[in-house]
């Protein structure tokens, strides 16, 4: 299939109006030509029998005729014919008949006569007593018009020949800074191209920079990818590597008991996979999302409630102490299906890196503006290593986990135009704090769209 070319569109946009008009105005013109033309000629006839009949009137009353014969006439002259009332002939050089004065007033018409078309004019003069008739072939017109036409269509047929070529030179002139777009595109494989420069044209400049917005959000978007995979293969290499050893070292140890015991941590190390994988479909899940399809009024206190009873069965092992302080109910626009995820992540974490023998409180908190969801733990404490930053992939605040829960709750967060933030209370541990816009009936901004 033949590709559309712009070029092309803009060629026939341009060269058919132009030749539209073009043809209009050589029609129009021709027939002015022959307009103005029959016209003067017309002019020239009724000077000539105004002059004639002018020396007409000079003759007494019974003067004799003036007949000259149409032999000896000037070929190139017009035809005369002057009679008086009675029919008398006052003036002959007409080749063509006498012509019966049947109108009393001045008029034209055509006569064919001796295989030929003449133009004819007839009057009578001021004073009644002579008719008039001076004629004129038509070819005579006819050839002076053909000339003033070859005049004039020769120069218009040149231009016509040339405006195809005038037009398809400038916008190849025209579109050249196109050309050069794509030569700095092709050019620049290896690298992000920059297409806003100063020598870029006004009408282009609109595009270029909506071209390296997309690009930048696109390059962006591929590294911080990359670094994902990267670091998701770097993870789930270490647990990997520790359940192939534990399941070795089972299989060949003869104490059963030892057997036991390497089964256990392979057991441990799976099911520690298991989590990270969750975890890493679960971020991909909500970083590819661009709105929140389900958002409603939510409860938060209720879903924190309902979140603290699944955690218990987390919290049970370590001995941890799970309470809510909620007299709020906490309304806010959202999923409730991505807020659950968000609060389970924070009270797991919380479960996690807290003492064992410990305590967890989750408080519900709201202000004119705002829900605060608040998970407080009575561990070490959150530490980010080299000044790392809250929500960053696999970067952990303690010694284990996978380090993608906060990251899971700042993607939440920001879909529902909302923040963390952590914070070390004076008596120890770590305060998580998810703050959402207090539900007033708008849906939560939609951050821009990255798909995983």
């Amino acid at each position: 299939m033949k590709r559309p070319s712009l070029q092309r569109r803009l060629l026939w946009l341009m060269v058919a109006p132009i030749l539209l008009a073009w043809l209009a105005a050589g029609a129009w013109l021709g027939w002015r030509t022959q307009h103005e033309t029959a016209e003067m000629f017309d002019r020239q006839l009724e000077r000539t029998a105004a002059n004639m009949l002018a020396l007409a009137a000079e003759l007494p009353p019974q003067a004799q005729p003036r007949w000259h014969a149409a032999e000896g006439d000037d070929p190139h002259g017009p035809d005369i014919l002057v009679r008086d009332r009675t029919g008398r002939r006052m003036l002959s050089s007409s080749r063509l008949p006498m012509l019966a004065f049947a109108e009393t007033t001045p008029h034209f018409h055509a006569v064919d006569h001796d295989g030929e078309r003449w133009r004819v004019y007839q009057r009578w003069d001021a004073s009644g007593r002579f008719w008039i008739q001076v004629a004129a072939p038509l070819h005579d017109r006819d050839e002076l018009l053909a000339s003033m036409a070859r005049a004039i269509a020769l120069p218009l047929l040149f231009l016509l020949g040339l405006l195809p070529l005038a037009t398809w030179w400038a916008l190849r002139r025209g579109l050249a800074p196109l050309r050069a777009l794509s030569c700095a595109i092709a050019t620049q494989p290896a690298r992000t191209p920059t297409l806003t420069r100063d020598d870029v044209p006004a009408e282009l400049l609109q595009f270029t920079r909506a071209l390296d917005a997309l690009v930048a959000n696109l390059d962006g978007a591929l590294a911080r990818e990359r670094r994902f995979t990267a670091d998701a293969a770097h993870e789930l290499r270490h647990p990997l590597s520790v359940l192939r050893m534990e399941l070795d070292l089972a299989g060949r140890v003869d104490d059963p008991s030892a057997a036991g015991m390497h089964l256990q941590r392979a057991r441990d190390g799976l099911e520690r996979m298991e989590r990270l994988v969750v975890q890493l479909l679960t971020l991909a899940r909500v970083e590819s999302l661009d709105r929140v399809d389900d958002a409603a009024a939510v409860s938060l206190a209720t879903v924190a409630r309902d979140v603290l009873a699944d955690a218990g069965a987390l919290a049970a092992p370590r001995n941890v102490v799970l309470t809510l302080d909620a007299i709020d109910p906490g309304l806010v626009h959202g999923s409730a299906g991505l807020l659950r995820i968000a609060l389970r992540n924070l009270i797991d974490n919380a479960i996690l890196h807290g003492r064992r023998d410990g305590r967890v409180e989750v408080a519900v908190r709201t202000d004119a503006s705002q829900v605060e969801f608040s998970v407080t733990d009575d561990g070490l404490g959150l530490v980010l290593p080299g000044g790392g930053m809250l929500g960053a992939r696999f970067q952990r605040g303690g010694g284990t986990g996978s380090g993608l829960g906060l990251s899971i709750v700042q993607a939440i967060a920001q879909l529902h135009h909302g923040s963390v933030q952590a914070s070390l209370p004076t008596a120890g541990g770590t305060r998580m704090t998810l703050c959402l816009p207090m539900a007033t009936g708008a849906a939560p901004r939609a951050v821009a769209q990255v798909r995983a």
